[in-house]
């Protein structure tokens, strides 16, 4: 089994990272962006290897190091200047990128295990302020990762609703004072994963800024933690990231409310689950299904 995780985490790694530097040179070439800022600023390939650190507030650990790749990078780029495409850039570029990519591999399961072992379910929790309001009082800010692979998360839409219960009730005893939650990810343009949230979560929203993290690149995933083909076909085909990473916030009072009208048929249906099956009642054997359903399999955690 780990051996597989091993496998799938290379393909994602290698993958990705040719999607990288193909809108690298998509920017570059066709968008005036500069090639450092592409590069650096919009896809973020720093931070697929071992140069960079565990704060990215900080930056590159080593940044001798990856200016001298990132100068190796910039002579590629400038010597298939003229192609019509990104085909010899992403080969020869991840034949130059990977000794440094593949060591970050092993490293970044170990990492995913410890903070799943420490998440509530698919969630992580903090308190800092507003992501569009440096200066705004805390907010309870949610982080993401899919706890259930190879599976979709939300085929366990019911398990999220009574994570986010948990955490709910974790904040009102760790910060009374704390009022609004937020969240920002490129999931809040994923209705399944709207659907836990009230309808003012996405009303409010405000889009995220182009940027490297895995905001914007984490719908690269599929369910299995391997590489998301489909969205990166659709990606290279328009030029416009499949999903948006949207900032979105809410009052707690109001996502508690929210939860426990979710969480009520849950209960109702585990209760009629525990009486006796009536002959002849075709439907009562999926109770729980109907009354709420798993998110419906979408295309992007297949």
């Amino acid at each position: 089994m780990r051996c597989r995780r091993y496998e799938t985490a290379c393909e994602y790694t290698r993958e990705l990272a040719k999607l990288k530097l193909w809108y690298a040179w998509r920017l570059w070439k066709h968008e005036d962006v500069d090639f450092e800022t592409a590069i650096t600023k919009r896809v973020g390939l720093v931070r697929m290897s071992v140069f960079w650190g565990d704060d990215p507030r900080t930056g590159p650990r080593d940044a001798d190091g990856w200016n001298a790749v990132l100068d190796k990078l910039r002579e590629l780029y400038e010597r298939h200047e003229n192609d019509s495409t990104s085909a010899r850039i992403e080969a020869e570029g991840l034949a130059l990128l990977w000794p440094h990519l593949e060591p970050m591999i092993e490293r970044d399961l170990e990492v995913t295990a410890r903070w799943l072992a420490d998440a509530v379910g698919c969630f992580q929790y903090e308190f800092r302020p507003f992501y569009a309001e440096p200066d705004s009082e805390d907010h309870l800010t949610l982080h993401v990762r899919n706890a259930y692979q190879p599976d979709s998360p939300f085929r366990h839409f019911p398990e999220m609703v009574a994570d986010l219960l948990e955490i709910v009730s974790r904040a009102r005893r760790e910060r009374p004072d704390v009022s609004m939650a937020q969240c920002a990810t490129w999931l809040n343009s994923l209705p399944p994963f709207a659907n836990l949230f009230p309808p003012s979560w996405v009303e409010t929203a405000q889009p995220g800024i182009p940027g490297n993290h895995s905001g914007w690149w984490g719908q690269f995933m599929d369910r299995r933690g391997g590489f998301h083909a489909a969205n990166a076909q659709r990606f290279r085909r328009t030029g416009r990231f499949p999903f948006r990473h949207l900032l979105c916030r809410c009052s707690i009072p109001e996502l508690r409310r929210h939860l426990e009208q979710l969480a009520t048929p849950v209960r109702h249906s585990e209760e009629q689950a525990s009486l006796p099956e009536k002959t002849g009642d075709p439907c009562r054997s999926n109770l729980a299904t109907r009354i709420l359903p798993a998110a419906p399999a979408n295309r992007t955690f297949r």
